[in-house]
């Protein structure tokens, strides 16, 4: 019933981000409403963004999904390492990118 619901509200506002689209191109053909018309052709982007997401299923719909679908216990377990690991990436990323440049630099400057 949410799925559906979502999938409605997502569809209506990419219907309304093309139409306002459409009319931002319109107003951007006149020099005076220019301004206007490039205002109303990001608010449709943004829109149509918050469309796709929307419409688009859910990350944890797509992870329960994929645990449910995986018969085999050691591979299900190992979708679970895989999910339970990929939470903190971001920050290993960032320490290990700060460790590459404090080589780096230390390189450049001996």
């Amino acid at each position: 019933m949410i799925r559906a619901l979502r999938a409605v509200a997502g569809v209506l506002l990419l219907v309304l981000a093309s139409l306002l689209m459409v009319v931002g191109l319109v107003l951007c053909l006149t020099v005076v409403l220019l301004p206007l018309g490039v205002a109303l052709g990001f608010l449709a982007v943004k829109l149509g963004k918050v469309g796709v997401r929307l419409v688009m299923p859910r990350r944890a719909d797509v992870q329960r999904r994929l645990e449910g679908s995986v018969r085999i216990p050691e591979i299900r377990a190992a979708v679970r390492r895989l999910a339970r690991s990929s939470r903190r990436p971001r920050r290993r990323f960032r320490k290990r990118v700060g460790r590459a440049r404090r080589r780096l630099g230390k390189r450049l400057s001996s």
